[in-house]
């Protein structure tokens, strides 16, 4: 497979976790701090001068606290809203950072891994990726920043309430984890709500990509913590590892199934692979949804051999390259709308150009 994104124009300036990325089903995991600041009014009730003293109160020391990994910050706007767009894919986001404006930033690093956001619904909000399998090693990269700048500045914190946040319902830990699942195997059998079922816990969600229950795209289901009040963050974490492996080792295990399967057993999955397979390599036009619904199809016959001349990591990248903001960033916002199902579709033949189907 040839990678095509390689010199692509975006607000991430240094490496790209994603594009390491050859995980088969835990794709990666997000874990985020909200935190506000004592005497201000949360920022849907601050005035743009106050926004502004906010942002100068915080600036120095976010930039000290995410050295040496050549911290930037950028006022919003200063960005345009196809990088705020790139933004909201890369780091998994759910909240459009569309509406930020004058006295609102993001903060950057080299790494691609830490976002941070200032002034949008809260004055900071914390975000680390991870794409190794390490959400607690990522809680504690949160808390170092954290601790680093609440030596200087004071968090709004509550006795009864914990860390108080603009939404009610996310005081107390102000944390927010989630881990992202692709789970074809299950997910195109009869087993799948069965096995979500048994594994759920009290506290934990499922999620599409897009923060639907109701609407899976591209097969990934997202497990995140549903409370953060009267639960500590080492619960809330430990809970979702357990039922993350819980449901890779089950994902894992039908995987293993298949491949014993006789041909007749398989038709209709090979069917789905070889349809997947011919929309993404022939298609003129394609949209977002299409394109990663297929996407995962690959992933499954790529791991169940039933493809050969590509990689997961391509296909995990394609991901996200294949959106909306990360293609518009790719040709230099020059595309018009009704040009970008097909430009989806020519980055998609030069992303998967080699792949062949064995089948």
């Amino acid at each position: 497979m040839s990678n095509p994104s390689k010199g692509a124009i975006s607000p991430i300036k240094g490496d790209n976790p994603w594009s390491h990325n050859s995980n088969l089903v835990w794709l990666g995991s997000t874990v985020t701090l909200l935190r506000n600041i004592d005497k201000y009014n949360f920022p849907g009730k601050l005035s743009d001068d106050k926004r502004k003293q906010v942002l100068s109160l915080l600036r120095e020391e976010l930039i000290s606290a995410l050295r040496p990994n050549q911290p930037k910050l950028v006022p919003a706007e200063e960005i345009s809203p196809t990088e705020k767009e790139y933004l909201v894919e890369h780091f998994l986001a759910t909240q459009s950072f569309l509406q930020a404006h004058t006295g609102e930033a993001f903060v950057l690093d080299e790494t691609g891994e830490f976002l941070v956001v200032v002034n949008l619904k809260d004055h900071l909000q914390l975000l680390k990726i991870d794409v190794k399998d390490e959400i607690e090693a990522s809680w504690d990269a949160l808390m170092r920043i954290e601790t680093k700048i609440n030596q200087s500045v004071n968090f709004a914190f509550n006795t009864k309430f914990g860390f108080l946040t603009s939404d009610a319902t996310q005081c107390g830990t102000g944390l927010v984890a989630k881990i992202f699942l692709h789970l074809p195997a299950l997910s195109h059998s009869d087993l799948l709500q069965e096995i979500l079922n048994k594994h759920q816990e009290d506290g934990l969600i499922w999620k599409g990509l897009q923060d639907d229950p109701n609407e899976i795209i591209g097969d990934i289901f997202v497990l995140q913590n549903n409370y953060t009040l009267g639960l500590t963050e080492e619960n809330i974490l430990s809970s979702l590892r357990l039922v993350a492996t819980k449901i890779m080792v089950a994902e894992k295990s039908h995987r293993q199934l298949l491949k014993q399967k006789s041909e007749e057993e398989l038709a209709a999955l090979k069917d789905k692979v070889s349809r997947a397979f011919g929309l993404l390599m022939h298609s003129y036009k394609i949209e977002a949804i299409e394109a990663l619904d297929a996407v995962s199809m690959l992933k499954l016959g790529l791991d169940l051999g039933w493809l050969k001349g590509g990689d997961q990591a391509t296909l995990n990248q394609l991901f996200f390259s294949c959106r909306r903001g990360h293609l518009l960033c790719y040709y230099g916002e020059k595309i018009k709308q009704d040009d970008l199902p097909h430009k989806r579709a020519e980055f998609i033949h030069r992303t998967l150009e080699g792949l062949t189907l064995l089948i």
